[in-house]
């Protein structure tokens, strides 16, 4: 009996990890996909909740799952196991599995940070780790967990990446623009030279949230031949940016640009965005700048039918697909989904443009709708609607424009968001009026 029930339970729990593992996937896609709202991820974050706290009540035969499952290093499974290991405060078991971390495997490292961000408390364990050159491959994801937490760690952090390391000089940029001050600059100016586009995109948008503008004009220089100044340049850039990335739309356009434009508001982008919404491979990213300089709110239903398997279809709609691509239904109706897209439509576009041009001044910038300013920033954060790629930059920019200490990311759980959007309000309360509504500001400072 005794091992029916082992038996029992062990089923058990190898399920809940399985489900906790798939919700970690579902909601690490759906968080960047500009098809989904950024607070319906709640529902998946709820789930893997659930899930979590099962097998933390599991005791020690959970643990004993999760820690073979976190040994085979499916990065699911291995972030699950993480958290759960957290909770119940076995820090061998969370360091020996980072240990066993592949420093290049992006998806591990992902899913191992995700979980320490989402759990850790030990600060000085953190802290301690960080500093053993002799582990690099934990510095990624230590780095991410010290800027995230906000945990005060300025100098050490600086020091390591004043090295060179071979791993994680993006994750350190990114978290000295959260625990740095100024003095980090002279630290991260060097990497705006770096071989790897990624770090000087996380460096010099570090040294913009420290208040130093030098990476604006080095974007300026080089936005034509540099992909990764386009966003610094919407994070940060001034009114000479617009024509600056409009003659990059000209020229060799992509994706970056086109939301960089929608990110600087200036109307002169949107004749040139309509037209884009002929371009096959970037209709969608003119859709969402137009969306988020009109605050238009312009989206169309799409059906996406599921794909299939031949080999996975009965003989008969095997044989109905061979003969003319017929595929399976139900009820008469194909297998897929309904989701929201941005209009692509140019003469939908141009008919809501023509009823709304009176509500726009070519002398302001613009934000959904509203002229650009930190109650316009945080109403684009609060839209459900808006995606992960435009939030991102949006909570970049009240820091980097106007110097709001809330400590907000745009990839939070969901409560935690709504928290925190709460204290930005609070603090637009209190200096929102310092600055002039559609103007162009850097560090506080009109630009």
């Amino acid at each position: 009996m005794a091992t029916f029930l082992r038996d029992f339970n062990v089923g058990i729990y190898k399920e809940h990890l399985d489900d906790a593992a798939f919700l970690y996937e579902q909601r690490r896609a759906y968080l960047r996909d500009p098809e989904v709202n950024w607070a319906d991820l709640s529902a998946w974050e709820d789930r893997l909740e659930a899930h979590l706290d099962a097998l933390v009540v599991g005791g020690d035969l959970a643990l004993e799952i999760c820690a073979k499952e976190a040994e085979a290093g499916e990065p699911g499974a291995m972030h699950a196991a993480l958290r759960v290991f957290c909770r119940q405060n076995r820090k061998e078991s969370v360091f020996a599995t980072l240990d066993a971390i592949d420093p290049a495997a992006d998806a591990a490292v992902d899913a191992a940070a995700w979980a320490l961000c989402s759990e850790v408390g030990w600060r000085d364990d953190v802290l301690r780790t960080f500093q053993q050159e002799d582990r690099p491959q934990l510095t990624r994801i230590l780095a991410r967990v010290v800027g995230y937490r906000r945990f005060s760690s300025e100098g050490l952090v600086a020091d390591r990446l004043s090295r060179k390391p071979s791993f994680g000089r993006t994750e350190m940029a990114w978290a000295l623009g959260r625990v740095g001050s100024a003095a980090s600059v002279r630290v991260l100016r060097p990497l705006l030279d770096d071989e790897d586009p990624c770090v000087r995109e996380a460096a010099a948008i570090a040294m913009m949230r420290l208040g130093d503008d030098f990476p604006v004009r080095q974007a300026a220089l080089n936005a034509g031949s540099d992909a990764w100044t386009r966003r610094v340049l919407a994070i940060g850039g001034d009114s000479r940016s617009v024509r600056i990335l409009l003659d990059v739309v000209k020229a060799e356009p992509d994706t970056e640009t086109v939301v960089a434009l929608g990110l600087l508001g200036d109307l002169a982008a949107v004749a040139p965005l309509v037209e884009l919404l002929d371009d096959e491979g970037l209709a969608v990213a003119a859709g969402i700048a137009l969306n988020t300089i009109t605050g238009a709110e312009l989206h169309a239903r799409v059906f996406v039918p599921d794909t299939f398997d031949p080999d996975e279809l009965t003989n008969d709609e095997r044989e109905a697909f061979a003969k003319d691509g017929t595929l399976p239904t139900k009820n008469g109706k194909p297998f897929g989904n309904w989701e929201r897209r941005p209009l692509l439509d140019k003469a939908g576009w141009r008919a809501w443009l023509e009823d709304n041009k009176h509500r726009f001044s070519r002398q302001n910038r613009w934000r959904m709708g509203k002229p650009h300013g930190p109650a316009a920033l945080l109403d684009c954060l609060i839209a459900e609607t808006t995606p992960y790629v435009v939030r991102a930059a949006t909570s970049e920019e009240l820091v980097v424009r106007f110097g709001m200490d809330v400590p907000f990311e745009a990839d939070l759980p969901v409560s935690l968001q709504r928290r925190f959007l709460s204290k930005i309000g609070t603090w637009i309360a209190q200096h929102g009026d310092t600055f002039e509504s559609g103007g162009w500001y850097f560090g506080g400072r009109p630009q």
